[in-house]
């Protein structure tokens, strides 16, 4: 018999009669088994801790890009609505308030006036200015028909707008009378679709250099600027420019120093 075989027959022999404490063993399994539960619950704890310091700490560089140290987080954008101002008729001095705006050097209108047109009713509106060599005259006037060139053989041209209104353009020599020289007259003229009739009309005491052309003028009548209505603010801001006249019989510009000019 070897001693492997002989070793094996005596520790069974030794175990069969053995007597085993049940309670004891079940018991230190049991312990043993709550132990590695614990040690588990641990590990995922402290896992857990670890991920979320991490995420934690992630959130808190985001913050610090899109807020800087000392930084303060801005207030959300508040949209405030505002209620559109009140519009009122226009009047010659907004009228001439409007044509400053457009002019190519306003500081050069000087002698400003102008009122209301018409004999007995209010017809329109006009304004009148000494601009550099020349005299301007606007009107805004009421149920006007569409100016045409029927009565010029040259100078003079009707152009349709885009919006439907039609612009007439004139150039014409004015003869300055016994020892004066001649004058060049450029008018351009508006007849909206909307009923709103713009007249401007400049004289230009130096047609070698005139102080302003027709080109400008244009540029002037078709100008968006020009409404019967205007906002109340700019009406009232406008009021300091001249002291407008009463209702009479529609004047005619003339040139600088003349008598008579208004």
């Amino acid at each position: 018999m070897g001693f492997e075989t002989e070793l094996s027959e005596r520790l069974h022999a030794e175990t069969d009669d053995a007597v085993v404490d049940l309670d004891q063993l079940l018991t230190g399994s049991v312990a043993y088994g709550t132990k590695l539960v614990r040690r588990r619950r641990v590990t995922r704890i402290v896992a857990g801790a670890a991920c979320v310091a991490a995420l934690g700490g992630a959130f808190a560089y985001a913050g610090t890009l899109n807020n800087p140290a000392g930084g303060k987080i801005p207030p959300a954008a508040t949209v405030t609505a505002t209620r559109p101002e009140k519009q009122v008729p226009i009047t010659p001095q907004a009228a001439l308030a409007v044509l400053l705006e457009l002019l190519p050097n306003s500081d050069l209108a000087v002698n400003r006036r102008g009122g209301f047109d018409g004999m007995g009713t209010v017809r329109g509106i006009y304004a009148t200015a000494d601009y550099g060599t020349a005299v301007l005259r606007l009107e805004i006037v009421k149920n006007t028909v569409p100016y045409s060139c029927a009565a010029y053989e040259a100078g003079c041209k009707v152009v349709r707008l885009r919006d439907g209104s039609k612009l007439r353009l004139l150039t014409a020599i004015v003869g300055g009378g016994q020892g004066e020289k001649d004058i060049q007259q450029l008018q351009a003229n508006l007849s909206r679709e909307d009923g709103f009739s713009l007249d401007l009309i400049a004289y230009n005491n130096a047609p070698a250099q005139p102080a302003i052309t027709l080109v400008q003028l244009q540029a002037i009548a078709t100008s968006t600027r020009w409404q019967p209505r205007l906002d109340q603010s700019f009406v009232a801001k406008s009021e300091h420019l001249f002291r407008p006249r009463l209702v009479t019989e529609p004047s005619i510009p003339q040139s600088i120093n003349s008598p008579g000019a208004n």
